[in-house]
């Protein structure tokens, strides 16, 4: 047993099975819901819980079970919508230790919640392929890359959202790929294989007006030259992705002579 395991609130709870009918109330109890912000202080905790090669077979089956708890069951701010959320969490946490079976289907749970139709799933699959990809990010790019030809907006946007996460951008060759992975869906919004009249695609473009500067921070070379190639598009949805980047604090404070520069290709 590590300190971190042994410092947790939840680990000698997710130890005996017959503590969890305990340990779901507490959650319930705590989620901060209904409400409009989830308790993710706690969320984060149980994930933690998981970040251990000790994960019992019934806390494993424990965190399937709330995974698989639907939209029906547990609509968007009903407080049982919490049992997922930080189950999904916790199978990020536990998916560097876990065994190839399990692996398997953390990833598809993580890729079922990137079209959920509750938004705090679809930030909880986020959060999952996060702590995923710090230990291994050569496994959200595989993912990526696979599930990326055939992508729908909810999916390509959780890709966005995913890799926008600081931690994440430590190496240039993860920022250099978000913004190989921000140019190909900009450019297939531009040659229109997108509908954007759909909420699906707002939620997507959402994304994309604030990722992108994350990774133009850390990469301001290629990044400027990704808003500079797109600054001069016809499509106005391009050009709302463009400035609403381009108006972030992290660049506009630090980079201002480029943030100038490109914004005077723009159209709007």
């Amino acid at each position: 047993m590590n300190s971190k395991e042994t410092k947790n609130r939840f680990y000698d709870d997710l130890q005996d099975a017959n503590k969890f009918t305990e340990l779901e109330e507490m959650l319930l109890g705590e989620s901060n819901l209904p409400g409009p912000r989830a308790n993710l202080e706690i969320a984060a905790t149980f994930a933690n819980a998981f970040e251990s090669c000790v994960v019992t077979s019934d806390a494993w089956t424990l965190i399937l079970k709330w995974v698989n708890i639907t939209a029906t069951d547990a609509p968007t701010n009903n407080p049982c919508e919490y049992l997922p959320f930080c189950a999904l969490q916790a199978m990020g946490a536990y998916y560097y230790y876990a065994e190839l079976s399990r692996k398997q289907i953390i990833l598809e749970k993580c890729q079922a919640a990137m079209n959920d139709a509750r938004w705090r799933m679809r930030e909880a699959a986020a959060m999952a392929l996060q702590r995923i990809g710090v230990r291994e990010f050569n496994v959200i790019q595989s993912l990526f890359n696979s599930i990326g030809p055939q992508a729908n907006p909810l999916e390509k946007r959780a890709f966005v959202a995913a890799l926008a996460h600081p931690p994440l951008l430590k190496e240039s060759s993860h920022v250099l790929y978000a913004l190989q992975l921000s140019e190909q869906i900009l450019e297939e919004i531009t040659a229109g294989q997108m509908n954007h009249n759909t909420e699906d695609y707002r939620v997507l473009s959402k994304g994309l007006e604030y990722a992108v500067s994350l990774f133009v921070e850390r990469a301001p070379e290629a990044g400027f030259a990704l808003l500079a190639k797109f600054a001069g598009s016809e499509d106005k949805r391009i050009q709302k992705i463009v400035k609403s980047n381009l108006g972030k604090a992290r660049l506009a404070k630090k980079f201002s002579l480029e943030v100038e520069r490109i914004g005077r290709l723009l159209k709007v």
